[in-house]
């Protein structure tokens, strides 16, 4: 249930979470600074790759609605709000399908929302504060 979970909301890199799962530890280096790349990194590998069932580089409402019908049923109707922003957020040209850019485009406008003081990374004071709003499901 929660790498199902997980992989829907670190895939689209949505605003909202779902009870929170842990994040992995995103400072790769250890240097106490999260880059982009390394905040990227975080999520679950090869997410796109299993959501995109046809293969064709991209995923349909289709084919996330799979995915968010399984989530919703461990988790109601409260998830499935959830999934429809999650969509929302990442599928910006509203043309029913998420790209590899979109996605991208979505980890990049949370990245820059979590920094808050601007600097281009996250401390372990942003990533505290994201964890945070995940669990509080904003």
């Amino acid at each position: 249930m929660r790498p199902l979970i997980t992989t829907l909301l670190l895939l689209c890199a949505a605003p909202a979470a779902v009870a929170a799962p842990p994040m992995r530890n995103p400072d790769l280096d250890r240097d106490g600074k999260v880059t982009l790349d390394e905040f990227r990194s975080a999520g679950p590998r090869g997410g796109m790759t299993r959501l995109d069932s046809d293969k064709d580089g991209r995923i349909s409402k289709a084919e996330f609605d799979v995915m968010a019908r399984r989530a919703a049923s461990f988790g109601g109707s409260e998830i499935k709000t959830r999934v429809a922003a999650m969509w929302s957020f990442s599928d910006t040209d509203k043309d029913g399908f998420i790209t590899r850019d979109e996605q991208l485009s979505a980890q990049r406008r949370r990245f820059e929302a979590a920094d808050s003081n601007h600097d281009g990374w996250l401390s372990k004071d942003e990533l505290t504060m994201l964890r945070q709003i995940r669990a509080r499901g904003g």
